[in-house]
Parts: structure tokens; sequence; C-alpha cells
């Protein structure tokens, strides 16, 4: 039988690593009940695991539910196409606060990703947590987003790719053809914990449903802010082998650019929830 995990926090309000993980007893049922439940507890959760196959990778996301195989981004192939690959080689990059896929009707429960190649230096990932921060808004705010609805949208990111010549043309066109846009409650209620989050972010929500356009900016622009700050966040630093998994529904994240020239590769798997993980 798989020993207990030995988990350490790593920030106040979100983030730990399990030290001493025995990749041989990964895949156990117990093992992986026990890395959800610290997943839930602390929403984002560092494993550190420098030989885990890309099988493996699958079979851990299998346990959250449906992996996805992603629209845009190019993955490792036959058997493996739930696998992302996320290279900035290939111009690919995610240094902006986001949700993963929030203009989606049904966004992506967990996301995971893989250490494969890092540069030198930089290049860390920051998290923050959603229900943290709302827990910190004042009972007043907590009453006038109660019932409120955003919009999130995949257009505006798409105009800012192709403006700095990370898209085609003809791909721009082809996304914002899709129409990706979604209407989602601003703050949600986490089916496991039952804790209330903030759900909105910079990339991908363009304003509050039945809002002025000047009262809307002004309330995203607050919350936005709000939800930075840092004791709401954890920041990691990677090493070859790391993988982190992070709750999508109560956390955003931003892979800080700041490693150019130099080249970052991360193999990722987004999970969408099943009849069973949904409720």
């Amino acid at each position: 039988m798989p020993s207990p995990l030995n988990v350490r926090p790593l920030g106040t309000a979100i983030g730990a690593e399990v030290l001493d993980l025995n990749l041989a007893d990964l895949l156990a049922a117990e093992s992986l009940a026990a890395i959800e439940a610290a997943l839930v507890k602390h929403e984002a959760l560092v494993l550190h695991v420098p030989d885990l196959l890309p099988q493996q990778h699958l079979a851990i996301a299998k346990h959250f539910g449906d992996p996805e195989v992603h629209t845009y981004f190019p993955n490792l192939g036959a058997g493996f196409e739930q696998i992302t690959v996320i290279d900035s080689k290939l111009g690919d990059r995610a240094d902006m606060w986001h949700h993963d896929e929030s203009f989606l009707p049904s966004p992506p429960i967990v996301t995971m990703t893989h250490a494969q190649i890092l540069p030198p230096i930089g290049g860390d990932t920051c998290w923050t947590s959603m229900t943290t921060a709302y827990d910190a808004l004042s009972a007043r705010m907590k009453q006038y987003l109660d019932g409120q609805m955003a919009w999130h949208d995949m257009n505006g990111p798409m105009t800012t790719a192709l403006r700095q010549g990370v898209v085609t043309h003809d791909r721009y066109v082809e996304v914002i053809k899709a129409g990706q846009r979604h209407l989602h409650p601003m703050v949600t209620v986490h089916p496991i914990t039952g804790r209330k989050a903030l759900f909105i972010n910079p990339t991908y929500t363009t304003h509050i449903d039945g809002l002025a356009p000047e009262e809307s900016d002004a309330i995203l622009a607050y919350l936005h802010r709000h939800c930075q700050q840092v004791q709401f966040g954890f920041r990691h630093r990677w090493a070859l082998g790391d993988m982190v998994l992070w709750d999508n529904r109560s956390v955003l994240h931003n892979a800080i650019l700041d490693y150019k020239p130099h080249q970052r590769r991360m193999h990722r798997a987004s999970v969408f929830a099943t009849a069973s993980t949904s409720s």
C-alpha cells in the first residue's frame, strides 16, 4: 500500500509540494486520491517527478476527468493527443493572468503542466487564489457581485497575438469565426469545498453583463487589481521534471515571460469535468 503523502505548504493562501514522492506508487488509487485531496486543499500542487512518462501524465489527468485534445496547440501525437506541447520556440506564451479557456461553456477543472526544457534563469509561473481573494472582499462588494454575470471571450487575446505576429491572419480569422464566447457567473461555488471564488480574469473577461461600459470597466479594474495582491498568490521556480497541478475552477495563473532568447517547453494536460466530477 502506498505511504501517505508528505505535503508541505508553500504559500499562506495557495500552493504546496509533495515531498519524497515514490513514482512507483503514483498511479495507485490511494495515491491519486491523496493527490486530489491535497490539490483541493491547496489549489496548486507541485510534484517533483523528473522521470514521469507521458502515459503516467495522462493517467493522472484521467483520474480527474476527461483530458482535452487542445484546439490550438500541438500535442505528442498518436496515443497522446491529450498531452499538449507548450513551447516558447513555437511562439507559445501565457504571460497574462487567466483561467484556462474560460471562454468555453464548461472550462477545464484541472490543469497539470510538466517541465521538459527550462531556461537557465527566469520562466517562473505565478498562481493566485480566487477563493482567498473573494473572502477578502467587503460584505458590500460580495453583495453587489451576487448574481452578476460576465462575458468571457477569446477574441481579445487573438487580436493581441495577431498584432505581435504570433498567429497568422488566416488563423486569427478562423478563431474569431468560431465565436468562442460565454457568459459565466462572477462568483462561483466550488463543487467539493463549497467555497465561493471570483471567476473573472483580465485576459478573457470583457465586461459585466447588463452594466454600462464605464461601470463594468471600473468594477473589473478594481477586482483585477484586488486579485493580484501578493498575499493571495504563490510563485514557483521550476526545476526540470516538476509537475504542477492547479484547480482551474478557483485559480488564475501567469507564466512570466522573462527568459528570451532561451527556450521553455512544457507538456500540459487540461481536464474537463465528467458527470461524476462535476457533481
